[in-house]
This record gives C-alpha cells, structure tokens and sequence, in this order.
C-alpha cells in the first residue's frame, strides 16, 4: 500500500523535457540476441542510463515493467538487484531502502508483465542511500530471472518475447527524481532471443580452494572434476593447466586432477569444459607453500579453560597449533563424570577438520568413565580426494559438557589430555609417515557464582556499559533467545577467558536480573540506566505503587501513583506503535503478538498519574503488561482490556522460555479454572487450581524443578478446555 500511495504522489510530477534522454535495456546494449535454450531458467539483465547532459536530477525512484510472451516465457521468478541498488556489504552504503521485484500480473493478448519497483529513500533522512545519475553511460540494475517454455519448435529461431509491461496498479514505465519535482518516462530497449540448437555444457562439481603448507619436499593437489549436457550425442572435454585432458560422451565427462607441487604455488588454475560448440570455463584457487625443510612437524594441543555456574553447560575448545599439514590425528580425554557430563551430540568436528571429513569418531568411556577418545582422518583413500589440515591455530574440535547443580562456586575441574597408550594424543602428517607426540597443555572448567556477572550482560568484562542497557532492552523485547546472538564471538578484548559460548544463556540472564527476582524485567532496565546515568539512590524498600495499563482509541495509556521509568506491553494483534511520548520505543512482531518496550536511555520519566505511554494503529488487545518506577522496582501492574466473550487459551510466554513462563487464558465470566501441565510422555507434572474473575488472566508456571523438554498446559474450565505447547531450556 506504501509503495501504491508514493506512485501516485509521484503520477502529480511534471515531466521533463521531451527530448531528455532516460533510457533502460533489457537484454543485450547493443541490441543482439541473447543466445538462450529450451525449458531454461535465463537472466534478463536490465541496464538503465540517465540523461548525460543532465547531472543535477538523479534517478529516486522507478518503475520498470517487463511483459513477456507466455508462449515462450512460462515462469517469472523476480531476479536480482545489484549495488548501488542493494547494499554494498558496507553498513555505511545499504543501497535503495525499498527496492523490489512485484508480483507477476497478467496483460492482455497473451502477455504477463513483472515489475521493479522502488524508491531510494522511503523515510527518514538519507544519508548513505544515494539516488542514482549515470552520466549518460548505463548502469546495471539487475536481472529478471525466467524460465524458457519447453518448446521445441523454438529451436533455431529468435522471437521477441519483450514488451512494455501495463501493471494493473501502478501502469507502465515511470522514474521520478530525488527532488519529488521531476518524472520521465524512459526509452525503451528489448532484446530478442535467440534460441540455439546446440545447449551449452553445465559443470557438476565445484572443487574448494587449496590453501596448503607442507614441511615435505611436495605436495600432491587432487580433486574431482566433472560435467553434463542435455546435448547426449556431443563428446564432451574437460582441459587444464599441466596437461589434463579428460573426454566423455553420452553427456557426461568426469575426470580426477592430479598435480605434484615441488615449489611454491600461489594463483588460479582455470579448466575448461566444452561441448566442441561452447566453453565454460572453471577457476580453481591453489596456494601451496612448499617449504622443502628438514624439520618435522611440530604441534601443541591444548584444551581451553572456560568458565560457567553450576548446572550451566559450557562449549570447550580443544585446539592445535601445528608447522605443517596434519593429515589426522588421535586423542584421548579424561574429565570427571561426577562433576561435568559429557554431551556426545554437542561435539563439534571445526573447519580445520572439514567439519570432520574424510573419517571422524568419538568413542565413549574407552578406558573408564570420564574417557572419551576421538580420532580423525583426512584422507581414507577411497577414491575420493581428501583435503588435509592446514598449517596455522586454532580449534579443531568444541566439547560440549553440563556443569554438574550441586558443585560449589570457585571449582576448578580439571579436562585433560590422558596417556594410556603410545598413540593416545598423536598427529600425523599428510603422508602418514611423519608420527608425531605434540606438546600437551591440560584445560578446565571453572565454577563460578552468578553474582559475579551481574552488571554484565553482554559479557565482555565491562560492567554497568551503555551497551549492557542496549541488550537488556532487546531481550525484554525479543525475549530470552537474544542471549544466544552473541554464541562463538570468541574471547572479548578485556576478558581473561571466552564468555561467548554456547551454552552461557543463563548466565547472561542471571547476569541482567539486577532485583534477584529470578529474571530479566523492566525494572533491571531502569536500573541499568540510573547506574550509568550516574543517578545514585539509597536503598529503598520494594515498591507498594500500582499501574494499571489500558488500550483503546488509538492509545495506550497507564495510571500510576508512582513515576513510571520503562514499561513492557504485550499485545494479542498486529498492530503499529507510532509514538512514545518523549521516551525510547522498542517494538517486535512474533506469532501474532506485539511487544511494545517504552524505557528513555537518557533517564527520563513518565509522570505520575494518568499519562500516554504510546499511541497506536490498528487492532488488538493486552495479554500481558509490566512497569517499573523510576527507581527501578516492579510495580505491581495489571491490565483494564475490554472483558473477553469468550473462553479462550493464548500462547505462554516466553516460549521458549527458562525457569519461568506465563500462561494467558481468556473468561468471559468469573470461574474456577485447573491448569494441568503434562510432560512429553503425556504424565501429569503439576496442577494450579484457582479461582479467576472475568477478564484477560495469566498465571505463572515456576519450572525450575523440571528437566528441559517440551510440555503442554491443558487449561480447562466447566466444560471448556484447551492445550497449548511450551518448551523449556536450561
């Protein structure tokens, strides 16, 4: 509707000059066919240029439909855009803010039109989202990507399937400026195609790039090479550097490119692959250092020491710095199954280890419990190349182990390399004849006390930071699964070890519950905010103030005897939040609900008393509200929605959820409601009887007692009932 409303606004410009030239090709420049197949997917470039005597108006905004004959193009599948149109890569050039492919839509006489449709800036100011001027030379938009009818009879010939487009809403081609004083109407320029008898060949393997150091004297560099064509009766040749030269028939070839470096090698080898009509070629990157040495390989493996609370679960990194290449290795690791439980499914092969190819294998409790041997392999011989280890550091494999409940805070558990045998903790280079014992450094996994952490959230050592804040809001207004964004990060700059692994939710959470109340509320938002706005208070007492919170006409509205710092809204309803009364605004849309934070990074407050917490479009109606008074203590809030008509069950949140979540049930009148939770394996878990009054109603389900898993609440009430699922994480 946004875009419908600017083009017409856009249909009240002026036009320019008629003899400005405004000008888009699709297809070829030069006006040649483009050489395309039967039944094939083909891009369309289109290639727009701008007046090259006018270089004050830039191209703002444009409409550009594409019919295309149905006898001959059966599918359109929008295409792609190219920067300056979308971004760069660069968070400093994000390219058009709205630029996109619109629905296909039929025209008359055996047409359907596509369109690219879009605006350099849509709100807001725009810097970095710059209009476009060619200087009179064409600029590549992008393609439009559609598949050829399977057609015979089209072969040999050069139709022009292309014309003007009349979409049914916005119509034919315009382009406006980014004044909003200027339109034109571009010339136009369609290429025919022409459809060859012979189809090109298509290359079947895509070979990885070669990066290898080697302390040997060679290198031997192997990999696959192959491809088909539909064209059965041509022969068909693979070519490249060194001599190879492989042939098939029957529309297949597939050969094995083998080469021995004996120095170095830093480029790109480029094959070629051809039906004897058309060649496609195929580069290959190859750097290979040859160091010729007689030094051996030399290496050091070392498990990493990280640190979490007890019955937390951790990510440990086992990691080699080797000289040269390891073509596969063998280890074996001893912990203590009393304190840490080894997670088998949670072991992560690295990239250092092609993810684990060619061989991988963990073996459990090898030699006793607490043991786990994992041994790896990177080339089995068995017919397909393997790829070996580079030279360099880092991790090749991640443990996952849970941190047994009952342990004290400030113990060290020892993980370390274990030798029972002379190949235990052993690598080997890629020729399988260099053996080697590397250097062994143990690790460990550290208890520690979630107090510790408070004030630090985002887990990078800095406490009470502008950006702990930041990511406070987010999770309030996200929920708990914004903790897992930051998962792999690695070590942060004034850190002693890796916060950022998997598995450190909880400790993330515990680290923003501020009020100890068990989780993150707005209430630990605004006091993030008073510490690092430097507002000092004295202890005060829990609040005794109430909000009561409502919606209707356009508004939300909240009533508190208290000064009001953050407040979290939940809305059964897609709604749009328009604006927060001089406050900060966050708004997320999920499964139907919308959440509404209204906080101020800058300290302010909402008065007390009756004020607008934020105004609004649309319909819905509160499922769940929170407040906090300014000094940063829950006030006890409550909802005044309009009486709901009928018995309904909503979705808990959150969901996923850890240690606690609400369940939210509409009554149309008072009743005695059972809330049964049961277990995946359909047992009974808990029931909360209660008496409830009319109205929008949640109930608290403290599931700290209970394993992660996925459980159901049955709410029932007379002779209404309804389920919902929940899963919990730990």
């Amino acid at each position: 509707m946004k875009k419908l409303l600017l083009l017409a606004l856009a249909a009240c410009l002026p036009f320019t000059a008629a003899l400005a030239q405004y000008e888009i090709f699709y297809g070829t420049l030069d006006g040649t066919a483009m050489s395309v197949g039967i039944n094939k997917v083909i891009d369309v470039p289109v290639w727009i240029k701008t007046d090259g005597a006018n270089l004050v108006d830039s191209v703002a905004f444009l409409h550009n439909p594409l019919a295309s004959n149905d006898a001959i193009i059966v599918v359109r599948s929008g295409g792609a855009l190219v920067p300056p149109f979308i971004p760069y890569g660069s968070p400093t050039i994000p390219g058009w803010d709205d630029l996109s492919f619109l629905p296909p839509d039929a025209d008359a006489g055996g047409f359907t039109n596509q369109s690219i449709f879009g605006f350099s800036e849509v709100s807001g100011p725009a810097p970095f989202t710059p209009p476009v001027n060619t200087n009179g030379l064409p600029l590549l938009l992008g393609y439009f990507r559609m598949t050829t009818a399977n057609d015979p009879g089209l072969i040999g010939t050069t139709p022009c399937p292309f014309q003007e487009g009349d979409q049914t809403i916005n119509h034919t081609h315009l382009w406006g400026n980014q004044f909003g004083t200027v339109q034109w109407v571009p010339i136009q320029h369609y290429s025919c195609l022409y459809f060859s008898p012979n189809q090109p060949p298509e290359w079947t393997s895509d070979p990885a790039d070669v990066n290898a150091v080697t302390c040997a004297a060679e290198y031997e560099v192997s990999f696959a090479l192959s491809g088909t064509d539909v064209d059965v009766d041509n022969t068909l040749h693979i070519t490249g550097p060194y001599g190879f030269d492989v042939s098939g028939t029957g529309g297949v070839v597939a050969g094995v490119f083998t080469y021995v470096f004996t120095a170095d090698f830093n480029g790109t080898l480029t094959f070629n692959l051809t039906d004897g009509t058309e060649t496609l070629p195929l580069d290959v990157v190859v750097n290979v250092d040859v160091l010729n040495t007689e030094v051996p390989l030399t290496g050091t493996l070392e498990i990493g020491c990280v640190d979490n609370f007890p019955g937390g679960t951790v990510l440990l990194p086992i990691n080699l710095d080797n000289s040269c290449l390891v073509g596969g290795f063998e280890l074996l690791i001893n912990y203590d199954p009393t304190a840490l439980s080894f997670v088998p499914s949670g072991t992560d092969w690295t990239l250092r280890t092609n993810d684990g190819n060619e061989y991988h294998n963990q073996i459990l409790n090898p030699v006793g419990l607490g043991t786990v041997r994992f041994v790896w392999v990177a080339d089995i011989n068995n017919g397909v190349p393997g790829v070996p280890m580079g030279a360099g550091s880092g991790a090749i494999l991640w443990l996952t182990f849970h941190i047994s409940s009952d342990l004290p805070f400030g113990m060290v558990i020892p993980v370390e390399f274990l030798i029972t045998d002379y190949t235990d903790n052993t690598i080997s280079d890629e020729t399988g004849y260099d053996f080697v014992h590397p250097t062994l450094v143990n690790g460990c996994v550290r208890t520690v006390n979630p107090d510790d952490l408070k004030g630090d959230p985002n887990m990078n050592c800095v406490f009470y930071e502008i950006a702990d804040a930041v990511l406070v809001a987010q999770r309030l207004i996200e929920g708990y699964g914004v903790w897992a964004t930051d998962d792999g990060w690695g070590m942060s700059p004034d850190c002693s070890t890796d916060t950022h692994y998997d598995g450190n939710d909880p400790a993330q959470e515990a680290a923003a519950d501020l009020n100890n109340n068990g989780f993150a509320d707005v209430a630990d938002l605004v006091r993030f905010i008073n510490i690092i706005n430097g507002f000092v208070f004295p202890k005060l007492d829990p609040a005794t103030g109430t909000a009561t919170i409502s919606m209707g006409n356009g508004a939300v509205t909240i009533n508190s005897g208290l000064e009001v710092g953050a407040a979290l809204v939940r809305i059964n309803g897609d709604i749009t939040a328009t604006s927060a009364n001089g406050m900060d605004m966050l708004v997320s849309h999920a499964n139907g609900i919308t959440s509404v934070l209204v906080y101020s990074l800058a300290g302010n407050r909402i008065s007390a008393g009756s004020s607008t917490l934020f105004t609004y479009t649309g319909e819905g109606s509160i499922v769940e509200v929170s407040a906090s008074d300014a000094y940063g203590r829950l006030l006890d809030s409550a909802a005044r929605p309009v009486l709901p008509t009928q018995f309904a069950v909503q979705q808990n949140y959150p969901n996923p959820f850890n240690a606690k979540t609400l369940i939210n049930f509409d009554l149309p009148v008072q009743s005695d409601v059972t809330i049964s939770i049961y277990n995946i394996a359909g047992q009974l878990v808990e029931t909360i009887n209660g008496n409830y009054e009319a109205g929008h109603q949640q109930v608290t389900w403290n599931a700290s007692d209970v394993a992660s898993g996925v459980y159901f609440a049955k709410v029932a009430t007379g002779d209404n009932a309804q389920t919902v699922k929940m899963t919990m994480l730990k």
